[in-house]
């Protein structure tokens, strides 16, 4: 038990190094994520006000066609 001891805490040490820089990627990984979500989103709003405004503008030549 003596000589097992040590391999065994040298190995938990490595698993637990391991379990830390792959808990440091998947943070990277999901801020990276979450700047594209809010990038989509942003783009989305985008399409959403420009549609809005086309959708404006087609109702008013519409009234103008009806009041000619």
């Amino acid at each position: 038990a003596a000589y097992t001891a040590p391999i065994i805490m040298m190995s938990q040490n490595r698993q637990a190094e391991r379990d830390r820089l792959e808990a440091h990627n998947d943070y990277n990984i999901n801020l990276k994520a979450e700047e594209e979500v809010r990038i989509i989103l942003e783009h989305l709003e985008n399409q959403n006000i420009a549609l809005e405004e086309i959708f404006k503008t087609l109702s008013e030549l519409k009234n103008k066609e009806k009041n000619n």
